[in-house]
């Protein structure tokens, strides 16, 4: 799996994208969902304080929005690129562990 273009993953298939986002001075995350010239925020309000949290939410934001569910491989994107926008030790022990194979 590619762990290097983690700041827009495209969800196959549809013209969404989504934008990981953690804010550093709140510590929570959000997502942005891009389709075609529009976007749709999730998790602004600061209710996602963890990851899985809004990995957990994501679905039910996209068919609000008529999309499809994101298969296995696609949250796992969205998950890394969640990790990774908050960095630190967090996105060092995801790398440690992509790199010992329990990520894959």
């Amino acid at each position: 799996m590619d762990f290097t273009q983690l700041t827009s993953i495209p969800v196959d298939g549809t013209d969404v994208t989504l934008r990981p986002v953690y804010d550093p001075v709140l510590h929570f995350f959000s997502v942005q969902i891009h389709q075609g010239g529009a976007i749709f925020p999730l998790g602004l309000d600061g209710s996602f304080v963890y990851a899985d949290e809004l990995l957990e939410a994501i679905d039910t934001a996209l068919a609000g929005v008529g999309v499809r569910e994101l298969t296995g491989e696609e949250a796992v994107l969205l998950y890394a690129g969640l990790v990774q926008a908050k960095g630190g030790a967090d996105w060092a022990i995801f790398r440690l562990q992509v790199e010992h194979g329990e990520i894959v």
